[in-house]
């Protein structure tokens, strides 16, 4: 029997932002790691390479690199800087088609999820100013409240585990996401809103009959 929950990817969905690594941009552009950091990202074959090991590994390595600069930061600090990352940056990427469709299922009582890969500190940030008091979101990992540079937990391509971990099982009402990687979820939705950016590939064609589940394409253009 379908429930009542509609999940919500946050990263290229509610924001037209990658949300982890345009917080650390935000914080850190200035700093010669970051603009190594964005020379890699800007190289084919290293994108490449990397998506090869995300692939085989689940691993992220850009992240994982990334994220080592967080290392000392107290929870509270990375609280604040998420807070000021959301109301001077986040906020002017919001993707209205997205927040038309999660009021309008706000409306019919549905249970609103956030459910992303992002950082924590950020996903709760999101969480209190959208009102949507159920998230989850990769952990960051901390010592003596300072963070030690990476996760405890991460959510890349294992959303639909911990749903059910925390007893939240599917069938779920629907889903909203531009999130090829969440597959699972989307083939566990009886109601499917597809993010697609006017400027990019179309991978969600013909996704619809191949599975045979009820889909709607959201176009975002740029």
């Amino acid at each position: 029997m379908t429930n009542n929950i509609f999940i919500i990817d946050i990263c290229g969905t509610i924001f037209n932002s990658n949300t982890t690594f345009d917080f650390l941009k935000y914080f850190f552009s200035e700093k010669p790691w970051y603009k190594v950091l964005t020379i890699i990202r800007k190289t084919r074959f290293l994108i490449i390479v990397n998506a090869i090991v995300m692939r085989l590994s689940k691993i992220d390595l850009l992240r994982y690199w990334a994220l080592t600069h967080l290392k000392g930061y107290s929870k509270e600090q990375l609280n604040k800087m998420a807070e000021e990352f959301y109301n001077n940056y986040l906020i002017n990427c919001i993707n209205d088609e997205t927040i038309e469709i999660i009021n309008r299922v706000k409306e019919e009582n549905k249970e609103l999820i956030l459910v992303s890969a992002t950082l924590d500190c950020i996903a709760f940030a999101v969480s209190k100013n959208m009102n949507i008091p159920c998230v989850f979101s990769s952990k960051l990992a901390f010592k003596n409240n300072k963070c030690l540079g990476r996760l405890q937990h991460d959510l890349l391509t294992n959303k639909l585990n911990v749903l059910v971990d925390n007893k939240i099982n599917p069938p779920y009402w629907g889903i909203i996401t531009d999130n090829y990687s969440d597959m699972a979820l989307i083939k566990k939705s009886q109601h499917v809103f597809l993010i697609q950016y006017s400027n990019k590939k179309n991978y969600w064609k013909h996704l619809s009959d191949k599975l045979n589940i009820e889909t709607k394409l959201i176009t975002i253009y740029e």
